[in-house]
């Protein structure tokens, strides 16, 4: 009696019906899967006000001045790079806004029990900005660099569609040419709320005078 040396019956029964097995994912497969994040525009946002904080707490706490600059270019990298592809547009404008709302928190926080409180948290803030120009400058340069390959262009493209398409006056023609159609027109008709009037019915035509007899 011979016998199926390709397997089991159940596999071959299983290839007889034109079904698969998915292979096994390999270990190498597996933790790369669990060690992928994709973080959405609002998540990357907070990445960066996380460390840019941590970054102001250390500063504050050691006397190390570039901390907040260095840990926002971490956070900013870390960001850009976990980010998905199609919220890269809102991660790219919020670097910049979250450094200075971590700046001015901090100046707020050492300005307290100051004399003149505003005064001294502005030129806390003066300050600070002033000496981090350059994290700020390498932190927004690095976050386009890298978002301009992962498909920031393509971002850009979907945002003018959505500005085109929900524009109220697209396709309404302008009073300007709506003016130029009236004038070549020369035919006018009157408009009522309830609607155009009727055309003024032209008089009757006078009839043709009649024909002498020829008696007379």
């Amino acid at each position: 009696m011979a016998t199926d040396t390709r397997g089991d019956p159940e596999t071959v029964s299983a290839r007889r019906r034109g079904l698969t097995r998915r292979p096994a994912a390999t270990p190498a497969e597996r933790s790369r899967a669990r060690t992928a994040i994709t973080l959405t525009g609002r998540g990357g946002a907070v990445v960066v006000l996380v460390c840019t904080l941590l970054g102001a707490v250390i500063g504050g706490m050691f006397g190390l001045r570039s901390a907040q600059g260095l840990l926002f270019v971490v956070g900013c990298l870390l960001a850009v790079l976990a980010t998905r592809r199609t919220d890269l547009l809102t991660l790219v404008v919020s670097p910049p806004l979250l450094f200075f709302l971590v700046t001015l928190m901090s100046a707020l926080t050492g300005s307290i029990g100051e004399k003149s409180f505003l005064l001294s948290t502005a030129v806390a803030v003066a300050a600070k900005l002033t000496s981090s120009v350059p994290w700020l400058f390498v932190g927004a340069v690095l976050v386009v660099l890298i978002a301009v390959p992962r498909g920031l262009p393509a971002n850009l493209r979907d945002l003018s569609a959505r500005v085109a398409a929900d524009n109220p006056f697209r396709g309404r023609t302008s009073l300007r040419g709506r003016k130029k159609n009236q004038d070549d027109d020369p035919v006018r008709w009157d408009e009522s709320p309830g609607g155009r009037l009727p055309a003024a019915k032209a008089p009757p035509a006078e009839a043709p005078p009649a024909e002498e007899s020829a008696d007379e």
